[in-house]
């Protein structure tokens, strides 16, 4: 992958920036791109002049973010011809995912009704838009998941959290993807002990292979039937709780 700005190959579209604290938005931005699959281990991003242009900020702006991501961990610049911006590590520390944040301030409660509607209109728009190889890409996510099923949790909820972001990327919706990676990181964030502790994997496997099957059907009301079946489980377990965790 060359350093090339990324809207010209269309691989990744990095958006304008207007916020007094940008360099948490940057930061955002390539955590996103990283998590969602367009970036691997190794891959080479987008040079600093190429991000400061797609993202509307200044080069500086582009350095205080990679030096934020460089001190985690998760990208390493290198000098030189053969130098460059790289993917250090996909498996981004929590750190990060608290500074990125962006819905921190509301209720999990709130959050978790919110991705309803995200979720089902994405799953909708994959069983439109989705080809052969979108479907395999699916698949290939459950693979992995059923590989890392007894990993460490960072990396399975890696792997589990891919599925979601494939079916986004299959259903070409920007905007969705964008709020769907948003409430997927703050609730790993915010309910960690319910990851690593209540969540059955075996269980999110098999939904995954339910949603799957059903977005292959591109039938609009099985669709919508299996998302619900999938998003159940943690909504029970946020309204039980009362769903008045609030972040520190």
């Amino acid at each position: 992958m060359s350093g090339a700005d990324t809207e010209s190959d269309g691989h990744w579209h990095f958006y304008p920036i207007s916020n007094p604290r940008a360099h948490e938005e940057v930061v955002e931005q390539i955590t996103f791109a990283i998590l969602s699959g367009a970036f691997n281990s190794g891959e080479r991003l987008p040079n600093v002049e190429a991000l400061a242009r797609t993202m509307g900020v200044s080069k500086p702006v582009i350095g205080e973010a990679l030096k934020v991501l460089t001190k985690a961990g998760v990208v390493k610049a290198q000098r030189g011809v053969h130098g460059g911006l790289t993917v250090a590590n996909v498996d981004v520390p929590d750190s990060i995912l608290a500074l990125t944040a962006p819905l921190r301030h509301f209720e999990i409660r709130e959050i978790v009704e919110a991705r309803r509607p995200i979720e089902l209109q994405i799953a909708l728009l994959a069983g439109e838009r989705a080809t052969e190889e979108d479907f395999a890409s699916m698949q290939v996510c459950i693979d992995r998941l059923r590989e890392h099923s007894h990993s460490d949790l960072t990396n399975r909820i890696r792997f589990d959290h891919l599925f979601h972001y494939t079916m986004g990327r299959t259903a070409r919706s920007r905007a969705l993807a964008l709020y769907q990676h948003q409430i997927l990181e703050n609730l790993y964030a915010r309910m960690r002990d319910y990851f690593a502790d209540i969540e059955d994997v075996g269980g999110v496997i098999e939904l995954h292979e339910l949603t799957l099957a059903a977005i292959r059907t591109r039938d609009p009301q099985k669709i919508a039937h299996t998302i619900d079946i999938h998003l159940l489980p943690l909504e029970r377990v946020v309204a039980e709780a009362g769903g008045a965790a609030r972040t520190g």
